[in-house]
């Protein structure tokens, strides 16, 4: 019995877990090396894009973790929708500029990664450069950029944090009032 509950409480639980990194978008084989771009939010939307890559030499499939790696968005097709105004945290404001990708940036030291500004909706590149062993290698992972959310979406669970509040302040206070 407790194995069936155990087994239910993860199937439950499994599809709001996420790998630290976010979902693969991506994997280019180049140069005896495999890059694999994780992206978070997916679907990739307009906004701050949380961004890692993992490194790999081929064909041992062994991670590598001593490589250099720099990332860079730009937009290549047409806007299809509003410029997005990118919070000061964000990594890289202008299309275009490399940001170094780091293991500080995520906890699953396998992966190094950065915060990348997407200011539109459309289609973008992210062009991953691994300086490895003496060598450059270049890898450029297409995205189709959609357009943020609406606010209320992205602000709702804070929004109900209030009235909740106040609901469960009124609960507590009635079944005071009924024990005495």
């Amino acid at each position: 019995m407790r194995l069936r509950a155990a087994v239910f409480l993860m199937l439950a639980v499994a599809p709001g877990l996420f790998a630290d990194g976010g979902l693969p978008v991506g994997q280019v084989e180049e140069d005896g090396l495999r890059v694999t771009l994780f992206a978070a939010p997916v679907p990739v939307r307009a906004g701050p894009l949380d961004a890692s890559v993992l490194i790999q030499e081929m064909p041992s499939n062994r991670p590598v973790t001593d490589a250099e790696v720099r990332m860079s968005v730009r937009q290549v097709g047409i806007s299809t929708g509003r410029p997005v105004r990118m919070p000061s945290w964000c990594s890289s404001v202008a299309s275009g500029t490399a940001v170094p990708a780091t293991a500080a940036h995520s906890a699953n030291k396998l992966l190094v990664g950065a915060y990348l500004a997407l200011s539109e909706p459309g289609r973008w590149e992210v062009t991953v450069e691994v300086g490895y062993r003496g060598g450059v290698t270049r890898a450029v992972f297409p995205l189709n950029v959609a357009p943020p959310p609406a606010p209320l979406v992205t602000w709702w669970p804070l929004l109900a944090m209030v009235p909740l509040g106040v609901a469960l302040y009124a609960w507590r206070a009635r079944i005071l009032r009924r024990s005495t």
